[in-house]
């Protein structure tokens, strides 16, 4: 009887051994799907920030062009006389004859 207490006990060691196992390899299985899903959304957001940067940047572009077109005119204008502005201005094809 000792005996086949003795070898149920070995086996019930092994049996234990095996559900840790297990146990083992399905935390590292929805541990990595975790870490998966985590870094495919970084991928994301990197590529969201990517995508925003460029936008900032073609925007910060065109201030700038049209910050240094309204110099160039503002230059323009300082070197003419009113008079000559006046006719510039009534000459312009954003001005309506009422």
């Amino acid at each position: 009887m000792s005996e086949i207490l003795s070898l149920a006990g070995g086996w019930w060691n092994y049996i234990l051994a095996g559900l840790a196992l297990i146990a083992a390899f399905i935390a590292s299985y929805f541990s990595g799907k975790k870490v998966g899903t985590v870094q495919t959304q970084a991928k994301a957001d990197v590529a969201a920030a990517e995508k925003d940067k460029a936008q900032v940047e073609a925007v910060a572009k065109k201030q700038s062009d049209n910050a240094e077109i309204a110099k160039n005119v503002q230059s323009n204008n300082s070197g003419i006389s009113n008079s000559a502005a006046r006719d510039k201005l009534q000459r312009s094809k954003y001005n309506s004859a009422d």
